[in-house]
C-alpha cells in the first residue's frame, strides 16, 4: 500500500501540483507524513494516521493563513523536497535533530520562494515534491534493483536516482505547462 499511495500521491503532484493548489496542499502534507513515518519505520496505521494529520494541520494553516497562502503552499512543498533530501543524506540510522532542522530549513526557503516568484516556482516545486514521491514509491517497491529510488547506497545508485529524478521533474513541469499563468 505505502508504494502505491506514494506513487500516486507523487503523479498527481508531479503533474497537477501547481494548477490546483488546496489538492497540492492535501497531497503534499499527506506524502510528506507518509514519507517520514515510513524513513523512521512506523506502522501502517501510525503512517495513515501521521499522513492524515499532516495533511489535515497543512490544509487548515492554508486556509487560515489565506494572504499567506503562496508562503504555505511553498513551505509544505518544500519540506516534502526536504524530506526527501534528508533521507538522501542520512543513508544510515535517521536522526531526529538533523530532520528537525533540515527539512523546516529547506521549507522555509521553498515559502520564501513561492512568495517571491509565486506560480513559476510552484510549477517547479510542485514537480520537484511529486517526482521525489513517485520515485519513493518506486523505492519502497520491495525490489533489490528498485531499492536505490527510496535510499541509495553508492555512488552510482545516487546518479541514477538524480538523474530519474531530474528527468520526472522536467516531465512534471512539461505537463503543467512551464510559465504559463493557470489558476492561482
Amino acid at each position: 500500500m505505502s508504494v502505491a499511495v506514494l506513487i500516486v500521491l507523487g503523479i498527481i503532484e508531479c503533474f497537477f501540483g501547481a494548477r490546483f493548489l488546496r489538492l497540492t496542499v492535501l497531497v503534499a502534507g499527506f506524502g510528506l507524513g507518509w514519507m517520514l513515518a515510513v524513513a523512521f519505520d512506523a506502522g501502517l496505521a501510525t503512517t495513515l494516521v501521521v499522513s492524515v494529520v499532516a495533511a489535515g494541520v497543512a490544509f487548515v494553516v492554508t486556509l487560515l493563513a489565506a494572504s499567506f497562502v503562496m508562503f504555505v503552499v511553498g513551505m509544505v512543498v518544500g519540506a516534502v523536497v526536504g524530506a526527501k533530501l534528508f533521507v538522501l543524506i542520512e543513508r544510515g540510522d535517521p536522526t531526529w535533530a538533523l530532520a528537525v532542522v533540515f527539512i523546516p530549513a529547506v521549507a522555509l526557503v521553498s515559502g520564501f520562494l513561492a512568495t517571491r516568484f509565486r506560480r513559476p516556482f510552484l510549477v517547479w516545486a510542485t514537480s520537484l515534491a511529486g517526482a521525489a514521491l513517485i520515485l519513493s514509491g518506486i523505492g519502497r517497491w520491495g525490489s533489490d534493483s528498485t531499492d536505490l529510488f527510496w535510499r541509495p547506497d553508492t555512488t552510482a545508485g545516487t546518479v541514477v536516482f538524480g538523474v530519474a529524478w531530474v528527468a520526472l521533474t522536467l516531465a512534471g513541469r512539461q505537463v503543467q505547462g512551464g510559465g504559463r499563468s493557470g489558476r492561482d
